[in-house]
């Protein structure tokens, strides 16, 4: 059923409207909830310092959250610099957030250390 809820996610995701992003690429999954950064949205800001669009999907809930995080690779932490909460069908906001969270520390082995790695070096 959780592989069933995925795949309909992935296929409504894919052929719906773009509007968020335009070239999403994914990360992960874990039941039904699918993890995502834009590719188009990638940029450094200095050396071992960028910023990326990260989407995570919870299909059995209808939603979209989208986060805007910056990435310092050197001191491996990231920080959110604002949310927001779509619909995911419609990608209607139904919540925004512009206030930054304070960074968090991340390992190599865990999940956003894992995601850092495909985002910058791909698999």
């Amino acid at each position: 059923m959780k592989k069933f809820l995925l795949t309909i996610a992935a296929i409504i995701f894919f052929s719906g409207a773009t509007c968020w992003a335009e070239n999403l690429k994914f990360i992960d999954a874990m039941d039904d909830t699918g993890y995502y950064y834009d590719v188009e949205s990638v940029e450094s800001e200095s050396d071992g310092v960028f910023t990326v669009k990260m989407a995570v999907i919870k299909a059995n809930l209808n939603r979209m959250y989208s986060y805007d995080v910056r990435i310092t690779t050197d001191e491996r932490i990231y920080e959110i610099l604002a949310s927001k909460i779509l619909s995911y069908d419609t990608r209607a906001i139904l919540e925004e957030n512009n206030t930054r969270r304070p960074p968090q520390r991340y390992s190599d082995k865990s999940e956003m250390g894992q995601m850092v790695r495909l985002i910058l070096y791909g698999d």
